[in-house]
């Protein structure tokens, strides 16, 4: 009786081939059987399950089977007759979804099938011997949760031909799909188990495969002709975005002050590519109630309103490409019309705007309002706290809130994204491909899931930002897919493989020419890639030329066949190390060195030994020109100063003295005595002459001062009573470089003057303590150097200068 429902299945037929939509949901349904669930499950959980079978067979709609198998005898739909349908018989799948209308096999059906799991197995069978290619069938069984079996399959029909598929036990076991199963490779990051790769892998090898996924992430950057992803709006109708996405941290804050709390005026501003747009749509889904994952299916219109409650919320997307008279419309009807309003603009467009606005209304001084807005624009954002970014315009009800997206890290975000593009299920669509094994945009993708790959691209990015050389989200994502396509099509990429095929192997030219290690520095093979240089942060990294020689014992192994465990470079890459070392230790073999320093940075892993990690760890920071990059990370990621009791003195005694040498321009080595002062001179501040003698305008205890963090700036910091000196990673470098006794490291004039605005802070304090004003002190170096400290007297009584 069971099986003639099944054999007796209706399914449409065209051009020789069964549509496979009925048997997918069918085989859905036993499984739950098989696994022993209800009987019947909501429209929208078959949907959710068959979901992922949408790349590999025919997109289709799944309201359709899920309809139509009533009239086959074997399924049920709740309220059926009920339900409305089209002129064709179909039942719409906005009512299935709106009364959560729930499916299944009918009763009798589900309790012949419960009681008999062998029945299931021969049901499941008979579907995929009938409507699947044969081998599909363990990937599908595994795919929905059916387990091997030791029955005979059904012959397979599909192509008009009799086949025997002999037993279901003489294929090997899959593996069972589990909602929190993980394959960890050995790397940091766990990779999901992806019920895509359990179908695909053995799929037919197709010669003319395309992943979509990789022309996407070459349409994120603007060196390909296609670019169209490169914008906000655009990759967010993308459903490659979905599983790419990642949330800015003030979106949620930007919800819940437009839908709470009185009506404001939220402007976010910020350069080109930080991310305003994305907060925008972030809202925008929020108010629509759409998932934050889930692709829009039109780009935003100049102005969105949205109810949410009794409160209208409206949208101005992007205030810059508007006229002038058009953005003081927006603004006269964000603040004089009931509701609250999200406004995106640039930062000079909304300076010029708001301006304007104040001096039509004549609501306010508009010097003071330029003022007030650069205060905002100043101000860094603190996790859900808007009082501080937030003014009135005069008398205005609402009040006016600006965010400023450039005080935004955009560091850690970037971070995740790497991490999102390389965990990304599109790779799963290379699967079937005929040069799947030895492609080079997958050996890009295995060689960077070795461990710490992520964190090390961070840290450059956090290298750029900490330098004054900011990079924005849409910066970050660019540099990002082109490092790791390297601009490679699917096509370019085949013909590669072709030839790392016709050499065994041992010829990988498609991997070393697009290489992560070299793309993400700007380099093909060792040489600059010229069409590179035009993203912003291949600009910048190629300034600092990292790879630069380090110590003469690395550089040996670098290059010796022997030393490989040294620096654990991924298998993936063998051949290609293998010659890029033999090439390195040619004449002319300069810049594979340098290739091979920035292959080593990347993915080369801690040595066991650990004699051999302190060297590995001052290779890192060499390569980052940021002795202090690590450490300074670490006290970032903690909130804290993390440094044992011994630690901080010496901490505290390398500031103090870096800070003795730049005011005063001696050394603490050069002092004949034991030195626990900081002096304040009066030194030229071009300092373009030797000052062997200086007079000393004010002089600090060194046990007076302290060291602690600032978790609202994120940096340490050296306090003397009320004068605080934050200490950023410039100014770390520059004091650990001194402590040192290097000479390359060079404060640019921002940070100079960090050092000179705490001079004064500390000679603000010096006058409130000082109490004789007849005593000072004179530093005089001698010709070896030594400073000796001479104190004189005023005597105002006789008229004259007493030496101590």
């Amino acid at each position: 009786m069971i099986l003639s429902f099944f054999d007796g299945l209706r399914v449409k037929k065209t051009g020789g081939f069964f549509s496979v939509h009925k048997p997918l949901l069918l085989l859905v349904a036993l499984a739950r059987c098989f696994h022993k669930k209800e009987r019947l499950v909501s429209f929208l959980s078959y949907e959710n399950e068959l979901a992922v079978f949408r790349d590999y067979f025919d997109d289709f709609s799944v309201q359709y089977p899920f309809g139509r198998l009533v009239n086959d005898g074997l399924w049920e739909v709740e309220d059926y007759d009920e339900l409305i349908k089209s002129s064709s018989g179909d039942i719409s799948r906005t009512e299935l979804i709106q009364r959560n209308i729930k499916g299944g096999f009918t009763l009798e059906v589900y309790r012949n099938l419960l009681i008999d799991d062998g029945l299931t197995l021969r049901m499941a069978d008979l579907l995929l011997g009938r409507y699947f290619a044969p081998e599909l069938h363990q990937g599908l069984r595994a795919a929905v949760g059916l387990p091997n079996a030791g029955h005979t399959t059904t012959h397979n029909t599909l192509y008009g031909v009799k086949k025997d598929m002999g037993t279901v036990s003489d294929l090997p076991e899959p593996v069972m799909a589990k909602e929190n199963d993980r394959i960890n490779d050995g790397n940091r990051m766990g990779v999901n188990l992806n019920l895509f790769d359990m179908i695909a892998v053995l799929k037919p090898k197709n010669k003319d495969h395309q992943n979509g996924f990789i022309g996407y992430l070459n349409s994120l950057h603007n060196l390909s002709a296609d670019g169209s992803n490169a914008l906000a709006e655009s990759q967010a109708l993308s459903s490659y975005f979905t599983d790419l996405y990642v949330a800015f941290p003030l979106a949620d804050t930007v919800k819940d002050a437009l839908t709470s709390g009185e009506d404001k005026v939220i402007i976010l501003t910020g350069h080109a590519g930080d991310g305003k747009s994305t907060v925008a749509l972030d809202v925008f889904k929020h108010l629509h109630g759409y998932a934050p994952d889930q692709p829009l299916r039109h780009k935003l219109k100049e102005r969105e309103v949205v109810r949410s409650g009794d409160r209208e919320i409206s949208i101005i997307k992007d205030m810059s490409e508007l006229s002038a008279q058009d953005r003081l419309k927006w603004l006269d009807e964000a603040f004089g019309k009931p509701g609250s309003c999200l406004i995106i603009s640039n930062t000079g467009p909304l300076l010029d705007s708001l301006s304007e606005f104040v001096k039509n209304h004549g609501i306010a001084d508009v010097a003071w309002v330029e003022n007030e807005v650069l205060k905002k624009l100043d101000t860094p954002y603190k996790e859900a706290e808007l009082t501080t970014h937030t003014l009135r315009l005069g008398d205005t009800t609402k009040p006016l809130v600006i965010l400023n997206m450039t005080r935004l890290n955009n560091v850690d975000s970037g971070a995740k994204v790497l991490e999102k593009m390389l965990l990304h299920p599109g790779w799963s669509e290379c699967r079937g491909c005929d040069v799947e094994e030895s492609c080079p945009l997958r050996k890009n993708r295995q060689a960077l899931q070795q461990r710490d790959v992520v964190e090390r691209v961070r840290w450059v990015y956090q290298r750029l930002t900490a330098y004054e050389q900011r990079l924005t989200l849409r910066h970050i994502v660019a540099h990002l897919a082109y490092s790791v396509t390297g601009g490679l099509d699917c096509t370019k990429a085949r013909h590669y493989a072709y030839d790392t095929q016709t050499s065994n192997g041992e010829v990988n030219t498609g991997l070393e020419n697009h290489l992560f290690s070299e793309s993400f520095f700007g380099y093909k093979s060792g040489e600059v890639d010229e069409k590179a240089g035009a993203l912003k942060a291949i600009e910048l990294i190629r300034r600092l030329e990292f790879g630069s020689p380090f110590a003469v014992d690395f550089e040996r192994k670098l290059i010796a066949d022997d030393d490989t465990a040294w620096v654990g470079l991924p298998p993936a890459l063998a051949p290609v190390v293998k010659r890029w070392r033999n090439y390195s230790r040619e004449a002319a073999g300069v810049r594979w060195r340098f290739a091979l320093r920035r292959m080593a940075y990347l993915y080369g892993q801690q040595p066991v030994e650990q004699s051999e990690q302190k060297g590995f760890h001052a290779f890192l920071d060499n390569f980052l020109q940021a002795p202090k990059l690590r450490q300074f990370d670490d006290w970032q990621r903690n909130g804290a100063l993390e440094l044992s009791h011994s630690e901080q003195r010496a901490f505290k005694a390398n500031i103090l003295n870096v800070l003795l040498e730049v005011y005063s321009g001696f050394s603490a080595g050069q002092f004949k005595d034991s030195n626990n002062r900081l002096y304040l001179t009066l030194r030229r501040p071009d300092k373009a002459v030797v000052q062997p003698t200086q007079m000393v305008i004010a002089s600090f205890n060194t046990n007076d001062f302290s060291v602690g963090y600032d978790k609202d700036q994120q940096q340490p910091f050296l306090r003397y009573r009320d004068a605080k000196l934050m200490l950023s990673l410039p100014l770390l470098d520059y004091i650990q470089t001194c402590s040192i006794g290097s000479l390359g490291n060079q404060l640019v004039p921002i940070h100079l003057a960090q050092l000179e605005w705490f001079r004064s802070r500390l000679l603000k304090v010096a006058e409130q303590e000082t109490s004789n004003n007849d005593e000072f002190i004179v530093l005089s170096a001698g010709v070896d150097g030594t400073v000796k400290t001479n104190k004189f007297y005023i005597d105002r009584d006789k008229n004259r200068l007493e030496f101590a």
